[in-house]
């Protein structure tokens, strides 16, 4: 029997009858999508643990509160998982979110200090490398000033030392006990000694 080697290019319409057996033929639904319309597995859906490799789905990794299943890794998450993982039911009050960094030095490294911030709002969708919530603790009031790692390295500027600085006014007003969780990648140098005169004042109404 002679063939035609156009007759055998797979996933090819062909009305040769007796071709229709050979090994190389996609004939059955579902083998002849075409490479463009094949779906690969949308992102974000697995994650990989930087430590022992294991891969898990995000969802699986979220009900254990973000320790991996397999050597109890910890993995890094934000000022929001925090609060979800925290707070009673995941219901919290986010407090002083209009306090936000201002460039008064018009600093300049790479880019610019102001663009630097926007892209670190456009990314993360924070106002700032803290965030401070309030809400209930096994029924017991309580507020928390978490740092984001993910906001220009979670850098003391400014607005950190002035949201923590409001975050002790809040409970000593409401009588609220305070609790901080640091992970701080040290001074932001684009506020220079703006960022580190608002400590002072922390530090004031943490003592006192």
């Amino acid at each position: 029997m002679e063939f035609n080697q156009d007759d055998f290019i797979p996933g090819s319409e062909t009305n040769k009858e007796e071709h229709s057996s050979s090994w190389f033929r996609r004939v059955r639904k579902g083998i002849l999508t075409s490479t463009s319309e094949k779906k690969d597995t949308p992102e974000g859906l697995w994650i990989k643990c930087p430590q022992c490799k294991f891969t898990t789905t995000v969802q699986d990794l979220k009900e254990n509160l973000y320790v991996c299943p397999q050597c109890t890794y910890h993995h890094r998450i934000g000022s929001e998982d925090y609060f979800d993982i925290l707070f009673d039911n995941q219901e919290y009050q986010e407090l002083f979110s209009q306090v936000k960094s201002v460039d008064y030095l018009g600093f300049q490294d790479m880019k610019p200090y102001k663009k630097r911030l926007q892209e670190a709002y456009d990314k993360t969708g924070l106002h700032d490398s803290i965030s401070v919530a309030a809400g209930k603790v096994g029924e017991k009031d309580l507020v928390i000033c978490c740092m984001d790692f993910n906001f220009i390295g979670g850098s003391l500027g400014s607005v950190m030392g002035e949201k923590i600085s409001r975050a002790c006014d809040y409970c000593l007003q409401h009588r609220v006990p305070l609790m901080i969780i640091s992970k701080s990648g040290g001074a932001r140098m684009m506020e220079s000694a703006f960022s580190l005169m608002r400590f002072r004042h922390t530090l004031y109404i943490a003592v006192y």
